[in-house]
């Protein structure tokens, strides 16, 4: 993918309605240009939709992996501060546990994941407690006839 429909991808991924005009200038090109560029990455399957789900292997944006931490409670809001701070982690989430906390990140490949990781709990303090996962599929945006998402997939026998 070019370094212009790279950078398309990004500013639609974080305003998925902005328009021709504003995406052309953003990158530098005309407002044409723009549109050309989006209904090729649509025709590619790279643009999914518009509430822009971004299929990130044909853009080889890298894997996505959850983290679940759980921090000493003193600690809880620092710990809070500094995965905000990480742009690796694209969402972040209190959830019920003690002092828990989920993560969605990105890295390029599993080596950048596992160094991600072993990086936060190492150089974080407050993290008593760290584990990850690597996400396999978007069972929810997945296309028919793909063999995931399906219910074939997971019948009983």
């Amino acid at each position: 993918m070019d370094p212009i429909k790279q950078k398309i991808r990004e500013l639609i991924r974080e305003n998925a309605r902005m328009n021709y005009s504003d995406t052309g200038n953003a990158v530098g090109i005309s407002r044409v240009s723009a549109r050309k560029r989006m209904e090729s990455m649509e025709k590619a399957g790279v643009i999914k939709g518009y509430h822009t789900v971004i299929d990130e292997e044909k853009t080889k944006g890298g894997l996505r992996y959850i983290i679940d931490i759980e921090a000493i409670p003193e600690e809880y809001a620092a710990v809070v501060k500094t995965l905000t701070a990480d742009r690796e982690l694209e969402q972040i989430y209190s959830t019920t546990g003690d002092c828990r906390i989920h993560c969605v990140g990105r890295s390029r490949n599993q080596s950048t994941m596992e160094s991600h990781v072993t990086y936060l709990f190492n150089h974080t303090k407050g993290i008593r407690k760290i584990s990850w996962h690597i996400l396999l599929s978007d069972l929810r945006h997945a296309e028919e006839g793909d063999g995931y998402g399906t219910e074939e997939k997971f019948q009983r026998v």
